[in-house]
C-alpha cells in the first residue's frame, strides 16, 4: 500500500463567468474546455507520518515520515464528438525525490493512465489500471476517482452556494458504503493579478481492496484490506484561464488489514496523516 493514492485529483476547470456592474464576477459556470494538443504539467509534494504496529515499542506502535514528490503531465489526446475529451495522465516519479523511513520500495518511474471525462468532470472510462497499480495499488479505480473527482452543477454558482456527492462503493466484506463529499464555493480572489475562485471541499473516500495471503502462500485466502479516509482543503483556480493553479489538501486515512495467524484472524491498522500540494508548472 502506497501513501500516493490518496492524492486527490484535482481537474483543469474553464468556467463561463457572468459579470456584475464593477467587473467583478457576480456567478461562475464551472466546465471542462480543453482543445486536443493541449498539455499541462503539475507538481505533487506530499508530506506526512504513518503509524504502524510494533511490539518493540513502549506504545505498541512505531511512526515513520515519508516524503514524496511526482510530476503529472497531463495531454489532451482527443475530443470526441460528443464533447468529451481524452486524456492521459502521466505519473512521473523520480527515484531520488521519494524518500521514507519505513523501507518502502520507491514507485515505477513513469505511470499512464488514460481517461475519458465531460466537460462537467464526470469520467466515463479509465485505462491503463495494470499499469498503474504499482503505484496506486489494488484498487477499483473508477470507484477511486468517483470519489476524488468534483461533477460540477448544471448551473452557475455564486460565492457560498455548495453542492454534495454521494457515491455508493461495494464492500466484498460487507454492505456497501456510501461517501460523501462537499465542495463550497468560498470566495473569490486575486493574486498576482489573476482572479481566482476557491473551492473548499471535504469528505470521504472507502477503498477496499484485496492482498495475497501472508507469506506468499498461494494455498492460503486471500484477505480483504480497506481504507478509510477523511480529506479536506481548497482549490485554487483562475477563471478567466479556466486553469487549476494549485491544491492544498490535508488527509488521516486508516487501514486495515486482516490476516490469518495460526489459524485465527488477526487485525492490524496502520495510520497515515499528510498534507498534499499539487501546483500548475508555469501556468
Amino acid at each position: 500500500m502506497t501513501p500516493i493514492r490518496r492524492f486527490v485529483l484535482a481537474l483543469a476547470l474553464a468556467p463561463v463567468v457572468a459579470c456584475g456592474g464593477g467587473g467583478a464576477p457576480s456567478e461562475v459556470r464551472l466546465r471542462f474546455e480543453y482543445a486536443e494538443g493541449d498539455t499541462l504539467v503539475y507538481r505533487y509534494h506530499t508530506e506526512g507520518t504513518v503509524s504502524v504496529p510494533d511490539t518493540s515499542q513502549p506504545s505498541g506502535r512505531a511512526s515513520y515520515p515519508y516524503e514524496r514528490n511526482i510530476t503529472v503531465e497531463e495531454a489532451v489526446l482527443d475530443v470526441t464528438a460528443s464533447g468529451n475529451y481524452l486524456l492521459a495522465w502521466n505519473f512521473h516519479v523520480p527515484p531520488e525525490a521519494t524518500a521514507s523511513d519505513s523501507g518502502t520500495p520507491a514507485p515505477p518511474q513513469q505511470v499512464q493512465l488514460t481517461i475519458e471525462i465531460t466537460p462537467q468532470g464526470r469520467i466515463l472510462s479509465i485505462g491503463g489500471v495494470e499499469t498503474a497499480r504499482p503505484l496506486f495499488g489494488e484498487i477499483d479505480f473508477q470507484s477511486y476517482f468517483e470519489q476524488t473527482q468534483p461533477v460540477f452543477p448544471d448551473r452557475a454558482l455564486k460565492v457560498g452556494d455548495s453542492w454534495t456527492q454521494e457515491v455508493k462503493v461495494l464492500s466484498p466484506s460487507s454492505e456497501p458504503v456510501v461517501t460523501t463529499s462537499t465542495y463550497v464555493l468560498e470566495r473569490l480572489v486575486e493574486e498576482e493579478g489573476a482572479q481566482l475562485a476557491v473551492i473548499a471541499f471535504d469528505g470521504d473516500i472507502y477503498l477496499p481492496f484485496p492482498h495475497p495471503p501472508a507469506g506468499g502462500d498461494s494455498t492460503g485466502a486471500a484477505m480483504t484490506s480497506e481504507e478509510r479516509i477523511r480529506v479536506n482543503g481548497e482549490m485554487f483556480f483562475a477563471f478567466q484561464t479556466g486553469r487549476v493553479l494549485r491544491v492544498v489538501t490535508n488527509a488521516d486515512a486508516t487501514l486495515t488489514k486482516v490476516e490469518i495467524e495460526d489459524g485465527q484472524p488477526v487485525r492490524r491498522e496502520a495510520q497515515f496523516r499528510e498534507t498534499t500540494r499539487y501546483e500548475i508548472e508555469d501556468p
